[in-house]
């Protein structure tokens, strides 16, 4: 019998057993799925060719030689340097040779693939790690300092190897480290990072000799032409680089390129290059390999700047360009061949400052912006309708502000797949330009874009809560809302931005969003679309003041929680009368859920109960809200055992589990294992109660990387 056959039939088993016996320890629920996590090892491949840096290596190599088991600091080696210098390059070759020595994983982090504005997210860093080291999306913990904590709980003890690259601060690479001696850390930095701590010792790479310039280039150059060359051209064009190994290996492309030019001419030229443009020896080799693309090549080089994020794929590219998809690819293999443009997992990506090179380079060539500006509009076009196109796999039709847009002519629509984990997928791994387009969207004057791009990632911010990505991508849209002068627009970002915020424990300013938007909601008409809105922006303060009066109650005023309990149900009423009124079914049985949810946590069971249990038919009654119709099964459960009447919990609770069972949410099973063994207690039976909660811990241990109880909704 095949697991996932396994998975199925024991899952089956367990929710028959329940009913037939109506008695919940009858459930086996320690029979469930749990997965099994594989180390991964995720180190970039080496360069194709490398020089000296032995006495580096041997340093790095003689770091692990004799690792403390008994601290839980790990070894950290800090490497810096001159940007160009081969710093990374070193690293990644020291991690695939000691890669045998760390068999729990060695992963490899660009900082700077998660900057904006000069500030890292660690919070996004923090949460990609812990994915690759095995943490389920739904068990990853909200908040930056759980986040830390839970990567500190998952390395322990561990045999980790990681490469941080591009770490401006001591304090970017801190979180990172893992809580275990046996662990080995190389973090590189342009320069030193003296407050890394005592035990971090410096590595700072020096340029190349003369003898291993030469020998660098030699290898990208080939041994015949190297051969054949003069020694004084020879020792000209290492000059050129300057010990740089990116300027020798960016003089090799151009070497490669024009197979017929001397040794000498091409040192001339790229000396030429450099005193002309008075910068780096490194910059002045791009001014050489940009001056010689194709036309469509140099036209992609000077707009590649405008997509947001740290890379692109080939359809963004061929929406930038204008052209298909075979002109655009031709177009960024010569960039690559240039030198100016590299390819890693995820997509084509520039370096930097090679996109501050091509930043000037446009400018030069395009002073009043037109040819950029164009670049933008389609880029936007076409971001736009894909990100509208997997909402709507994501979450199905709903009700939204802005319409889809047509195709993008001559560019084609991303493959999104047909199932809403896959569409997740696609807005997952292109979140970076997704996010950056809301702020591209209105620094360019495309209010409509900014607005639909944002209301768009709702549903993946739900999913995928980065908060300060959201909150800055929700506050643009707002002002972009307001500019345009869209009023339903103007009360749907405001609510938008709310929730990250009150997420966050910014309840002012949330408060702030969320009475602008009723404010403003007042002003709608009494049409079906206006309505609706009407209604979700009290529903929105509704659920501030559930959020407040929670917090409220976590430090002990219960005066307080009171109070905005009492707010709350105020507004979940209201908002239901006009779901009801205009005959949307689905959101009245929300509010009926969100009235049910206050009940609970101002301590009102019976309440609770009645409207968990009035929820629970709603949702039945609706197509497609099984998970919903589930999740108020298991808060009618909580709320009847609260009550003293456990024998009436076993019929939703087992509802509950099949659900989560059939999903196979490994979440959502580990809160009713909990919940199974409150009920054994209530019932006086400890053995089951045990089994019971040692299945949640399991389910915690091996999905969620910690140790406390899983949170309700």
């Amino acid at each position: 019998m095949s697991e996932q056959t396994h998975n199925v039939v024991g899952g089956q088993a367990r929710v028959e057993s329940l009913v037939q016996a109506n008695r919940i320890d009858a459930v086996h629920v320690h029979q469930a799925r749990v997965l099994v996590h594989h180390p991964s090892f995720e180190l970039p491949p080496e360069k194709a060719y490398f020089v000296d840096r032995a006495a580096e290596q041997q340093r790095i190599a003689a770091a692990t030689a004799e690792p403390d088991a008994t601290g839980t600091r790990p070894r950290i080696l800090a490497v810096s340097g001159l940007g160009g210098i081969g710093k990374t390059a070193l690293c990644v070759r020291a991690g695939h040779r000691l890669a045998d020595r760390h068999p729990d994983g060695a992963h490899y982090l660009d900082l700077d693939e998660y900057r904006r504005d000069g500030v890292t997210d660690l919070a996004a860093v923090l949460t990609d790690l812990l994915r690759s080291l095995g943490v389920e999306q739904e068990w990853l913990r909200r908040d930056f300092r759980g986040l830390v904590r839970q990567f500190w709980d998952r390395t322990r003890g561990k045999r980790l190897l990681l490469v941080v690259d591009n770490a401006r601060t001591a304090a970017e690479a801190e979180p990172l480290l893992p809580a275990s001696a046996r662990s080995l850390v190389l973090v590189t930095s342009h320069g030193p990072l003296y407050d890394l701590g005592p035990a971090a010792e410096e590595l700072a790479l020096a340029p190349l000799g003369a003898e291993h310039t030469a020998e660098l280039l030699r290898a990208f150059l080939g041994e015949q032409r190297w051969a054949d060359a003069d020694p004084a051209a020879v020792r000209a064009l290492a000059a050129v680089c300057d010990g740089l190994p990116k300027a020798a290996e960016v003089a090799g492309d151009l070497a490669r390129k024009y197979p017929h030019r001397g040794l000498a001419a091409l040192a001339e030229r790229l000396t030429a290059d450099l005193h002309e443009r008075g910068s780096a020896p490194v910059e002045a080799v791009w001014d050489a390999a940009c001056a010689e693309l194709g036309p469509e090549a140099a036209r992609l080089y000077r707009v590649l700047p405008e997509c947001p994020g740290p890379f692109v794929v080939l359809p963004t590219a061929a929406a930038l360009l204008g052209r298909d998809l075979f002109d655009t690819e031709d177009a960024l293999a010569e960039l690559l061949a240039a030198g100016l443009l590299d390819h890693r997992s995820g997509g084509y990506r520039q370096h930097a400052l090679v996109r501050g090179h091509a930043r000037r380079t446009a400018r030069a060539a395009d002073p009043e912006g037109t040819e950029r500006a164009a670049a933008r509009a389609r880029l936007l076009h076409w971001l736009r309708r894909q990100t509208a196109r997997a909402d709507l796999l994501t979450a199905g039709p709903r009700a939204t502000v802005q319409t889809e847009l047509p195709p993008l002519p001559g560019v084609p629509d991303a493959d999104l797949g047909t199932a809403k984990a896959d569409a997740l997928r696609w807005i997952e791994a292109n979140r970076h330009a997704l996010y950056g387009a809301v702020a591209l969207a209105y620094d360019s004057g495309h209010d409509e874009d900014a607005v639909a791009l944002a209301e768009s990632l709702w549903t993946h911010f739900l999913d995928h809560p980065r908060h300060a990505d959201a909150v800055d991508a929700f506050r643009t849209a707002v002002v972009a809302a307001d500019r345009a002068e869209h009023l339903l627009a103007r009360v749907r970002t405001r609510d938008m931005l709310a929730r990250p915020l009150w997420e966050q424990g910014e309840f002012e300013e949330a408060a702030a969003a969320v009475e602008q938007a009723c404010a403003l909601a007042a002003l709608l008409d009494d049409s079906h679309p206006h309505r609706r809105m009407a209604g979700s922006a009290i529903d929105f303060r509704g659920q501030l003041a559930l959020a407040r009066g929670e917090s409220a109650a976590a430090r002990g005023d219960r005066t307080a929680a009171l109070a905005d309990f009492t707010a709350a149900r105020a507004d979940f009423t209201a908002a239901r009368e006009i779901q009801r009124a205009i005959g949307n079914a689905y959101g009245a049985a929300l509010q009926t859920y969100q009235l049910a949810k206050t009940a609970t946590a101002a301590a009102d069971h019976p309440a609770a109960a009645e409207l968990f249990a009035a929820a629970r038919a709603e949702f039945a009654a609706l197509p497609g809200r099984r998970r919903m119709a589930a999740r108020t099964a298991f808060g009618l459960a909580r709320a009847l055992r609260l009550l003293g009447r456990p024998a009436e919990a076993g019929a939703p609770l087992a509802e509950a589990l099949a659900d989560a069972v059939e999903r196979g949410s490994s979440y959502d099973e580990a809160r009713i294992a909990t919940e199974l063994a409150e009920l054994a207690d209530s019932t006086g039976r400890p053995a089951d109660a045990a089994r019971h909660r040692a299945h949640a811990a399991a389910l915690r241990a091996a999905h969620g990387g910690g140790r406390t109880e899983p949170g309700t909704d």
